[in-house]
């Protein structure tokens, strides 16, 4: 079987939507003969990269990738050197208005003619029988679109997030002004229009199959998750960190707050005193100005450290030593379906999982389900309980308890690529 695979981010991009791609590539390659070819972006130096991950993609995959026009993101290097001229701040406002109209659904938009036309040389060379999409971007199903129409094949859309209804487009789930509104009815056009126009559909969570049912009356729907990749913890370290360790691994952004552990620290700080405690909490990735804000706030600096953003391999290692991973969930109903992807990679290290977020998430019940770890939604007595139970049971076995083998293959790699092949035969 011939597949082309859509992709914007992949290696070396170490975007979250990366590894899912990556990881269907090499069970497609390894355990299903699949004759895989991959569309992705080209290499750019503004765009973060971390050449480690290139060599994970199996020397059998075809990667084809071509450039981008994005005005937003060179507008971005414009946007630095001006932000703190008096002047620059109404050029900003016109420019920011004009960008919107041009960079629907995002600013990715401009990659879609390159990518068209590579598509449409490789579908004829290779004979491809079916092309996969993946998205976000969401711009990047309109490929799937046009090449449908194009060459009467087969386009599955992946979606990653939902088009319409992120969690992460905070602006876009309660608009504020006329654009916003504009900009949110688009997407609710263009989310009919990619679902109705896909031969089969596949979310990443139960939420948003279930919504694309409603909104649509689509029955071609499949769930796949996302997973974690058993090989990539085989060279590692492992040794536990010498003290009770809660890390959070990934960017704190949006509708996302730490601070009811902050106080539940602060707490058991002053139950300890005069002891110090042996907890540390380790922040690794984007938003620390936010956490460290907070950390002088609660007085608990002894016990934060917080690293920028590390190699995949890296932050792998730092879940791995840890006892505990935090998974902080924004809040309110639009968050309920959004399952972070670094949740499967937190399973795969078979450390239980601390997810500060609302009870009736998706997430929460897959933990609670599966016994996972502990779910608390910003109560303060609760998280209290919590720590106190991991505390001291670490401080009388030198340890806490590790997920079961049973508990996490579930999650696997091998389990999502084989019911997407299920989809191919």
């Amino acid at each position: 079987m011939n597949l082309l695979l859509i992709s914007y981010p992949f290696p070396p991009i170490p975007y979250g939507g990366t590894y899912r791609a990556l990881r269907l590539c090499k069970k497609f390659v390894d355990q299903y003969d699949i004759d895989c070819h991959v569309l992705t972006l080209k290499i750019y130096k503004d765009i973060p990269n971390d050449f480690e991950l290139l060599k994970k993609i199996p020397d059998a995959v075809s990667i084809y990738r071509v450039p981008i026009i994005d005005p937003w993101r060179k507008y971005q290097v414009i946007k630095t050197k001006f932000i703190h001229r008096t002047w620059f701040k109404a050029v900003n406002k016109i420019f920011s208005f004009c960008l919107r109209f041009i960079t629907f659904p995002d600013h990715m938009l401009l990659w879609i003619p390159f990518a068209v036309l590579k598509a449409r040389r490789v579908i004829r060379k290779h004979k491809i029988q079916t092309i996969l999409v993946s998205s976000p971007p969401d711009s990047s199903q309109l490929i799937g679109l046009i090449l449908k129409k194009w060459f009467k094949i087969r386009w599955i859309a992946d979606f990653r997030d939902p088009i319409y209804g992120n969690v992460a487009q905070v602006n876009m789930i309660t608009p504020s002004n006329l654009l916003d509104k504009l900009h949110k009815n688009l997407l609710a056009k263009y989310d009919r229009l990619i679902a109705m126009n896909a031969d089969i559909l596949i979310s990443n969570t139960a939420t948003h199959a279930k919504q694309l049912q409603q909104n649509y009356g689509c029955s071609n729907i499949k769930i796949i998750r996302n997973s974690y990749d058993p090989s990539d913890y085989t060279n590692i370290t492992k040794d536990k960190f010498p003290i009770l360790t809660i890390a959070h691994v990934g960017s704190i952004y949006g509708k996302r707050n730490p601070d009811v552990l902050f106080a539940a620290i602060k707490q058991l700080a002053d139950e300890y005193a005069p002891d110090l405690l042996r907890i540390q909490i380790i922040f690794i990735g984007l938003g620390g100005n936010v956490v460290r804000e907070n950390i002088n706030r609660y007085n608990i600096e002894k016990y934060v450290k917080i690293i920028g953003q590390l190699p995949h391999q890296k932050a792998l290692e730092y879940m791995c030593r840890s006892h505990l991973l935090l998974l902080i969930k924004a809040t309110g109903k639009w968050s309920y379906g959004q399952i972070p992807g670094k949740f499967f990679e937190y399973i795969g290290s078979h450390n239980p999982v601390l997810c500060i977020g609302p009870q009736k998430s998706e997430v929460a019940d897959l933990i609670r389900d599966n016994k996972l770890g502990y779910v608390v939604e910003n109560d303060f007595s609760k998280m209290v309980s919590v720590l106190s139970k991991v505390y001291e049971q670490y401080l009388t076995t030198g340890t806490t308890p590790a997920l079961t083998e049973r508990q996490v293959a579930m999650f696997s790699s091998e389990t999502m690529a084989k019911k997407m092949y299920q989809m191919f035969v």
